[in-house]
């Protein structure tokens, strides 16, 4: 009787065991199939990386462009937390002469100075004495003049950055769906490895009518004076404009946007980070900085 009880509890712990293992089967299988199908679904993945970029307190863009003779290589640091401002380093060169610039932009104030002035064409001027010298100035808050900030124009492309509000998130991310922004090609997508992040490359169309409405609305979150005077009407008639983007499936960060020209590939990265830089404290009106160089014989 005893045997016969002992061999009844081994059949049952055998049946418990393969309930359980099956179960875990299952169950793998189903989480399988979520991430396949929903989180790394194409769509999903641009939409949650689209979120990442409105509520980040901060992120590095990297910009090489070459065209002719000239090239320019450009990084830029952008912090949203307590003041935002961007701080870039850029190197541009232009028929022999190379210009590497630092500056810190924000949208009231603008510092700049010159790390290097070089050239190959027999140029002797020196222009030591003016090097590493701080040049400041105040924004206005003009259309035209918040266009040229570096700030501006980082967190303004083909699609916003910043540290927005829930509201304010929820409501450029209820636009762009309603107005179909953005459009992505599910069949379309590659795999591959940009500047050693494995990615998920996607086909996006952008909707410019409903891109300038989304815009337009970003602006008045950000105190951008720049889209006022533009009518999104003015471009019902326009055909989309289809730009790579890519992202990491996993972390939904944004790795890349390539419009397709030779100068449009933009690099992106430290999301989140936030350098907290210190302002110059020693500085000469940036006026007086151009005059100086200007001088130079």
């Amino acid at each position: 009787m005893t045997n016969k009880l002992i061999k009844k509890l081994d059949n049952n712990s055998s049946n418990n065991r393969l309930f359980i293992v099956g179960g875990i089967i299952l169950l793998a299988i189903g989480v399988g199939l979520w991430i396949n199908s929903i989180y790394l679904n194409p769509t999903n993945v641009f939409w949650a990386s689209l979120t990442n970029d409105l509520s980040t307190t901060g992120f590095t863009k990297e910009i090489n462009n070459s065209t002719n003779q000239t090239s320019v290589k450009q990084v830029v640091q952008v912090a949203f937390s307590g003041s935002s401002y961007a701080h870039s380093i850029t190197t541009l060169t232009q028929s022999g002469t190379t210009v590497v610039t630092e500056e810190i932009n924000s949208p009231d104030s603008e510092y700049v100075r010159y790390l290097n002035i070089s050239s190959s064409n027999n140029d002797n001027k020196n222009y030591k004495p003016v090097l590493n010298l701080w040049g400041y100035q105040n924004s206005t808050k003009a259309s035209g003049a918040q266009s040229t900030r570096t700030f501006y124009q980082s967190i303004f492309g083909i699609l916003p950055f910043g540290n927005l509000t829930p509201d304010q998130r929820g409501n450029l991310l209820k636009i762009a769906k309603q107005e179909n922004v953005y459009k992505v090609n599910s069949k379309e997508v590659t795999h591959e490895t940009i500047a050693g992040k494995k990615v998920a490359t996607l086909k996006v169309e952008v909707n410019l009518q409903g891109y300038i409405k989304l815009m337009k609305t970003f602006a008045g979150y950000v105190g951008f004076k720049g889209l006022d005077s533009i009518d999104p009407s003015q471009y019902a008639s326009q055909k989309p404009v289809t730009v790579k983007i890519s992202i990491e499936p996993a972390s939904r960060n944004l790795v890349q946007i390539d419009n397709g020209t030779a100068a449009g590939k933009s690099l992106y990265s430290g999301f989140g980070v936030d350098p907290m830089l210190t302002l110059p404290k020693d500085k000469i009106s940036l006026t007086n900085l151009e005059k100086k160089i200007q001088a130079i014989k």
